[in-house]
């Protein structure tokens, strides 16, 4: 997960893209929520990779819903990722802001991430348990 160091509010976005829904919006919400069950097989059948170019092909759709959902920074960031050899990724939540999700192989991950030492990540694991916390601050 690469932070775009972009904050928003995640409702006003949502509400300007959920309010104004037109025929051709909602096809393309319908197929998004369609790649659900193909994810679902791409994953139990273990390919991965997959999973990462279907992944691009639901930000590509989604980014068509509404023009608040990416900007040139969350543009460039997703472009410097799949660059750098991200098989594919999108934007989580509603849109504006917050987090990337990107999958790249372990090899790709190291070296983008040596050669962008800038951008802030975020490394993660799956978890049958849920979220945890695993940083607590304690100014």
């Amino acid at each position: 997960m690469i932070y775009t160091g972009v904050k928003r509010d995640a409702p006003e976005i949502a509400k300007k893209y959920v309010n104004t829904l037109t025929k051709n919006n909602k096809k393309k919400i319908e197929h998004i929520v369609k790649q659900v069950d193909v994810a679902e097989k791409i994953l139990n059948n273990g390919d991965v990779d997959d999973f990462g170019r279907l992944l691009n092909e639901a930000w590509i759709y989604k980014k068509e819903l509404n023009n608040n959902i990416s900007n040139n920074k969350i543009d460039h960031l997703y472009d410097l990722a799949i660059n750098g050899g991200a098989l594919g990724g999108k934007l989580l939540g509603a849109g504006g802001g917050g987090f990337l999700l990107m999958y790249m192989k372990e090899k790709n991950r190291i070296n983008f991430f040596k050669k962008n030492k800038k951008l802030a990540h975020v490394q993660f694991n799956f978890s049958s348990e849920g979220s945890k916390i695993i940083f607590i601050d304690k100014k």
